[in-house]
């Protein structure tokens, strides 16, 4: 596939919503992507899941594809990210039967789970109200776990630009939290506690 055509499928992608556009170029990237990630697993089933898994991403995020000047870069860069933080997870699935005894206290105050989905919702609320490219920023390095050298690559930006935005999308977090941090207090407050 040459990168016209890889562009105007992103287009296609992005303004469209054209599904047999993103079927053309999730066939097209498929073999080369799943034996990327089974260098790394080494199990055919879960480097299926990693490029699927990196497939969805882009799909969800489609309308942020045309921003991403080498797209075959990002896609191998996504999948190695994924691989490893797959790998990292199958590490830590030793350890969940310890985390299980834990969540066992937590399923007897359901009204803790529930400020806790609130205040997620809160800040994925907020991610998704920064502007697009400070958004697209964000997700690739906290996300995605590209560092602000690669973001800056894959965008052909400077890594100063990467920085401001994440600084942007700190700030703006931050507020975020610091208004859950005081409706929590003001609640505290009003509890007597």
């Amino acid at each position: 596939m040459v990168q016209t055509n890889t562009s105007a499928y992103l287009i296609a992608i992005a303004e469209k919503d054209d599904q047999q556009a993103f079927k053309k170029l999730y066939q097209h990237f498929l073999p080369r992507l799943l034996s990327y990630a089974n260098t790394f697993l080494n199990h055919k089933q879960l480097s299926e899941e990693v490029v699927e898994d990196v497939f969805i991403k882009i799909w969800s995020n489609r309308k942020t594809l045309p921003a991403i000047t080498n797209f075959s870069y990002y896609l191998y860069t996504a999948t190695k990210h994924t691989d490893i933080n797959y790998f990292r997870s199958m590490k830590r699935a030793a350890f969940d039967s310890l985390a299980d005894t834990e969540e066992i206290i937590y399923l007897h105050n359901p009204e803790s789970g529930t400020i806790q989905k609130e205040n997620l919702r809160q800040i994925e609320a907020a991610i998704n109200e920064l502007p697009e490219k400070c958004r697209l920023i964000f997700r690739l390095i906290k996300e995605e776990g590209l560092k602000y050298k690669e973001v800056a690559q894959l965008l052909s930006i400077s890594p100063k630009t990467v920085e401001a935005h994440m600084t942007l999308a700190y700030n703006r977090l931050a507020e975020c939290l610091e208004g859950m941090l005081s409706d929590f207090t003001g609640i505290k407050k009003a509890a007597g506690l």
